[in-house]
Formats: C-alpha cells, sequence, structure tokens
C-alpha cells in the first residue's frame, strides 16, 4: 500500500497534466474558428443528436437557396465532411492517451517456506514510458493539431464545392431555360420554311439553313439539358440530399459588381493564413520532436523498475531495474530514418510554399481576366445585341425584313447570350478560386471553354 500511495500523487499529476493538454487544443480549436468566421455552424456527429441540425437543413431547403445557404446545409449534412469531423473526437482521445502514466503492474507470488507459508507482492513500472511521457505528449500534441488542420482544410474546401457547384447549377438551368424559348421560335420558323417550300415560295437552300439552324438549337438544348442534371446532381451530392429533393434555385446569378475590390498583398496573406503551410510547420515540428526522441531513447529502451516485498517481513524489499541491451538494434537506424523523413518534409514545405505563392498569382490573375470578359460581355455586347434585335423587330413590323430576317438575327443572339452567361459563371469561379487560394488546398479548376507518422507512445518498453 505505501508504494501505491508514494506512486499516486504522481499518477494524479500526469493526469492533471493530460487533461491540461486537451483543454488547450479545445481552447485553439481551429475548426470552431474557421466555422465562425464563415459563418456557418458545425454539426453532432453523433446520429443519434441530428435532430436540431435535421431541422435546419429543412428549414434552408424549404427557401430559395442561395450560395451562402448552400454551402451551409453542405457543412451540416454533408457525410464526407461529418467523417472528417468525427477525426477530431479521435485525436483528441489520442492525445488524452499519449499524456497518460503507464499502468503500474502487480504480482502477487504466494510460496510455502519451512517454517509456513510466505506472500510476496511485485510491483513493476515502465519507466521508459514515464521518462519519455512529455515528448510522447508533444509529439501527440502537434499530430493533433495537423488533424484540425486537416479538417478545417476540408471546411473550406467543402464550402468552396457547394457554392461552386450551386453558380455551375444556377447557370446551367438558366442556358436550358433560354434556349427552350429560342428551340421554340426555331421550330415555328423552321415549320413556316416548310410550308413555303411546298408552295414555292421558299428555296431549297433556305429551307435546308432554316432546317440545320433547327436541328442545332435542339442539339444545345440536348447537351445543355445533361449538363443541368449533372450540376443538380453534384450539388444535391455536396449538400447530401436526396437527388429528387426540390432545389428552389434563382433564375440567374447577380449582376457583374462596378468594379473589383482593391487586394493588397495577397502573397504575404496566403503565407499568413495558408491552413495546409501550417499543416506542413506543425509536421515539421512533429518530425523534429520524433527525431530528437530516438536520439535521445537510443539506449534506454525497455528501462523498467520493479520493487517486491514480503508481507511477513515487512522490512525486507528489493528493487530492481531492467534495460533493453541494444547488442543487435543500436537505434541508428531508426535515427537515420527520422533524420530523412525530416528532411524530405522540409522541401516538402518548401514546394507547398511556392506552389502556394504560384496558385496566388494565378488565381488573382484569372480573377481579372474574368472580370474583364464579364463586364465586356455586361457592358458592350449583350446591349448591342439587344439594339439590334429592338431595329430588327422595327424594321419587320415597318414590313422592311421578313420573318426569315428576324429569326436569323435570333441566331447571332444566341452565342452572345449563352457566352454572357458563361462569362458570368467563369468569373464566379474565379472568385471562389481566388479565396481558396488564401486558405490553401484549392480544389476549383479552371472552367473549359466546353463546359502521418505514428505516435511513439507505444515505443518499446518491457
Amino acid at each position: 500500500m505505501s508504494i501505491i500511495t508514494k506512486l499516486s500523487p504522481l499518477a494524479a499529476l500526469v493526469l492533471l497534466s493530460a487533461c491540461a493538454g486537451t483543454a488547450k487544443l479545445e481552447q485553439h480549436d481551429l475548426v470552431q474558428q474557421t466555422a465562425r468566421a464563415e459563418q456557418v455552424q458545425l454539426a453532432a456527429t453523433d446520429p443519434a443528436l441530428r435532430a436540431e441540425a435535421e431541422q435546419e437543413i429543412a428549414r434552408l431547403l424549404a427557401e430559395p437557396l442561395t450560395a451562402e445557404k448552400a454551402s451551409r446545409i453542405a457543412v451540416l449534412n454533408n457525410p464526407d465532411f461529418l467523417a472528417a469531423l468525427a477525426s477530431l473526437a479521435i485525436s483528441k482521445a489520442e492525445l488524452t492517451q499519449a499524456g497518460l502514466l503507464p499502468n503500474p503492474g502487480v504480482r502477487v507470488i504466494r510460496s510455502r517456506e519451512e517454517d509456513g507459508y510466505s506472500t510476496e507482492f511485485d510491483f513493476s513500472l515502465n519507466l521508459f514510458n514515464l521518462i519519455f511521457l512529455s515528448q510522447n505528449k508533444a509529439i501527440a500534441a502537434q499530430q493533433a493539431q495537423q488533424q484540425q488542420q486537416q479538417v478545417a482544410l476540408q471546411l473550406m474546401d467543402l464550402l468552396t464545392q457547394s457554392r461552386s457547384a450551386f453558380i455551375e447549377a444556377v447557370v446551367a438551368q438558366q442556358r436550358f431555360s433560354y434556349l427552350q424559348t429560342v428551340q421554340e421560335a426555331i421550330d415555328a420558323s423552321a415549320e413556316l420554311a416548310n410550308r413555303m417550300y411546298q408552295v414555292g415560295n421558299y428555296s431549297e437552300l433556305q429551307q435546308a439553313r432554316q432546317l440545320k439552324f433547327a436541328a442545332e438549337i435542339r442539339l444545345q438544348l440536348a447537351k445543355t439539358q445533361q449538363q443541368q442534371q449533372q450540376s443538380r446532381e453534384q450539388l444535391s451530392l455536396l449538400l447530401g440530399v436526396d437527388p429528387t429533393t426540390d432545389l428552389q434555385l434563382p433564375a440567374y446569378l447577380p449582376a457583374i459588381p462596378a468594379t473589383l475590390p482593391i487586394q493588397h498583398d495577397l502573397e504575404q496573406q496566403a503565407l499568413a493564413q495558408r491552413l495546409d503551410l501550417q499543416q506542413a510547420k506543425a509536421r515539421l515540428n512533429q518530425l523534429e520532436l520524433q527525431l530528437g526522441f530516438e536520439k535521445n531513447s537510443r539506449f534506454v529502451r525497455g528501462l523498467s523498475a520493479e520493487i517486491a516485498g514480503s508481507v511477513q517481513h515487512s522490512i525486507e524489499r528489493e528493487v530492481a531495474l531492467g534495460i533493453e541491451l541494444p547488442l543487435f538494434d543500436s537505434g541508428s537506424a531508426r535515427i537515420s530514418k527520422a533524420e530523412a523523413q525530416y528532411q524530405q518534409a522540409w522541401w516538402q514545405a518548401k514546394a507547398l510554399e511556392q506552389k502556394a505563392l504560384s496558385e496566388v498569382r494565378q488565381a488573382w490573375a484569372l480573377h481579372q481576366s474574368s472580370y474583364q470578359i464579364a463586364r465586356h460581355y455586361q457592358d458592350q455586347l449583350v446591349p448591342l445585341a439587344q439594339k439590334i434585335n429592338q431595329q430588327n423587330v422595327l424594321r419587320y413590323n415597318g414590313m422592311l425584313i421578313g420573318v426569315f430576317e428576324l429569326i436569323a438575327d435570333t441566331q447571332a443572339q444566341v452565342e452572345t447570350v449563352t457566352g454572357q452567361m458563361t462569362a458570368q459563371r467563369d468569373f464566379y469561379l474565379s472568385e471562389l478560386r481566388l479565396q481558396q487560394s488564401l486558405w490553401g488546398s484549392p480544389s476549383l479548376q479552371q472552367p473549359t471553354d466546353s463546359d502521418s507518422t505514428g505516435s511513439t507512445a507505444t515505443a518499446a518498453g518491457h
């Protein structure tokens, strides 16, 4: 009992130290801070505690959808992200486990002697894990920090993907509705061209031109319908809802802003706040601690202590120390591996930093060019196309041109209007890409024209 009494204060101290480590991790919850900054709410990962989240999702789905609402639903309901969120509890448990004092061992030995029976108690303790407890906990803390950074990155990635999918779905729906309207007018003109050809008032060449244009519109409509279905399917997948859910998408995206906000020191901003760079630094810190651990523990692995005493003869005590003899494994291979891993991580962090700066420059250049193209459509091409159409309608009403000349003007407008929709989409996607380049791990690709090391807490010890 005296042995246990002496060990209890030490065990309590180590336990409090472990609790302090997890409390510090909770106070600096990067995922919560990121969620608050993006104005989204994290949901409970326990399926039994999902009632409040389900009510919020139902309320958001009952309203007209926006990019912000779509991202809020995704954070509450995306299974992949909820699985990542649950991993935080795993890393927290591993950090707590790394800070716990190793359990002592006890043996009760009952033996028969000449003068009767003898009872001995034998207590043992893994001194190796006890001596390196603080280092193990420091390494586990770095791993837990990396996990927080990884989940925060997944949060930002999900926000970008959900908003991107929303933009794609809105534009695909807008293009489909527009081409449906065009098809109705073109089909009517094609029917009129057939009738006029039959009565001899239209040449075979004129008829073929009208039929060809009608066929091209039907082909564009079929492709656009396919894009609309795929974009809605992708949006539903990211939101974690059933594909049959009625998503109330707006008819079109907001107009392009008059000016772009002034951005200063984007590269420095990215270096300061990119989560993947912070994760790479935490990885370096972990490997540095790992390397120190391997060097310091090289010749003391398996260190243990035993205290034995007899119940009948209280003054008899035995103290024994055990250690692993480094005859075959001197630890040099482990040290070489730790050094190589640190060097590898250092260069990976350097490459990531260069990549981050390049991504910011590319995203900013793309954002500026996308803005100029979208403004060109909005300010010049579309107004000019509308003016031409108005003039042709006036000429048609004055019987200066016929119906087919008016239809020909519609053919020219289709390319301008669909081009304006694409330019508007590309601008808002480039805005998301710029934001993601400042946070790290961008998942948004440029649109085309057509469309760890384990914890050392279980290191050797006998």
